[in-house]
């Protein structure tokens, strides 16, 4: 009984979405998906200014009372390489238009778009077009991770995988004290020597008055907002780490077998789709090489430590039709 009402309910299902019912309620999904991503990527910009503002001028700072100076100098040097390779790659994953439509004559055709697509390209119903090598439409950066943005968006997932790990690990202290509320390590944090030089001629010499810059702190101890800011920073830290580690994990396996998330969707199932994503997979040194944009001798330094912008980049070894379509 209850396989049949499930049937009947699959079949109604079905028959609205051939009828288009369900149309209008799908548009006004996607154009709310699109204005929601718009205020989405400038509440990451928010959120990634706040955690470097607390992490910088509050954490760093009251550590002094807990660990040497060259550990903090450490740091301050990974905090702002963090910074801007989490705010390079962001941006370039927000702006770089993953590659659309690629597909010819005699290849499947895609009716919403009206053109040809390849095996390889996706239609996404949010970004209205058919998109190479799509993984998912991401709605933190307001369009699909694909082809030539998919590097940009796995390297902004991991060095805020990385940030985040750094500020859970060295931030505890703080974390603790202004949880709890340790009257004595609060106050010696603004009584020290280290405080009062240190800071002095690294901020408060160069931007403001000496006097000016210790209201403020005071004032930020005395309203609660320092206290507030380091719990929330380590708590939301957390939570990234959580949250952001495990995509970064996903990706990693889906980078290492040669798939996109939309690749290991449709080829997951039956033997033959399991041996379409094996051709996929060219070894795991190749996939990495190949995503990365390690070709051209170019090196890992060059392209994965320093931020850089490069342009797609297909096998060397095509072997067949479907390996045309392997790019960045």
């Amino acid at each position: 009984m209850c396989n049949e009402r499930m049937n009947r309910l699959c079949d109604l299902i079905d028959r609205k979405i051939d009828d288009g019912t369900f149309v209008p309620m799908m548009n006004v999904a996607n154009s709310t998906m699109r204005q929601l991503g718009k205020f989405l990527v400038l509440f990451v910009y928010f959120i990634s200014t706040f955690l470097a503002f607390t992490s910088f001028f509050i954490i760093i700072p009251y550590e002094q009372l807990y660990k040497p100076v060259w550990f903090l100098v450490t740091l301050g040097v990974m905090g702002l390489y963090f910074l801007f390779n989490i705010q390079y790659h962001y941006y370039k994953a927000r702006t770089i238009p993953p590659v659309v439509n690629p597909g010819e004559e005699g290849d499947a055709f895609c009716e919403k778009c009206n053109y040809w697509k390849s095996d390889r390209a996706h239609h996404c119903s949010v970004c209205e077009r058919c998109v190479l090598g799509m993984d998912h439409h991401c709605i933190w950066i307001n369009q699909c991770v694909g082809s030539h943005n998919h590097r940009h968006f796995f390297l902004f997932v991991a060095n805020l995988t990385l940030a985040a790990a750094t500020i859970i690990i060295a931030g505890y202290q703080s974390f603790y004290d202004h949880l709890f509320l340790v009257r004595d390590a609060i106050n010696a944090w603004f009584s020290t020597v280290i405080f009062r030089t240190t800071l002095k001629q690294l901020i408060a010499r160069q931007y403001y008055n000496m006097h000016l810059f210790r209201t403020l702190f005071a004032i930020m101890t005395v309203s609660g907002f320092a206290r507030t800011s380091v719990v929330f920073c380590y708590l939301l830290s957390a939570i990234l780490l959580i949250m952001v580690g495990g995509l970064t994990l996903w990706n990693v396996y889906l980078i290492s077998i040669g798939c996109t998330y939309i690749d290991y969707l449709k080829l997951t199932g039956s033997k033959k789709k399991l041996s379409a994503r094996k051709r996929l997979n060219k070894g795991f040194k190749s996939n990495w090489k190949n995503f990365l944009g390690l070709r051209r001798n170019r090196t890992f330094f060059r392209c994965v430590v320093l931020p850089m912008a490069l342009p797609p980049v297909k096998y060397e070894d095509i072997n067949s039709r479907q390996d045309v379509f392997d790019v960045v």
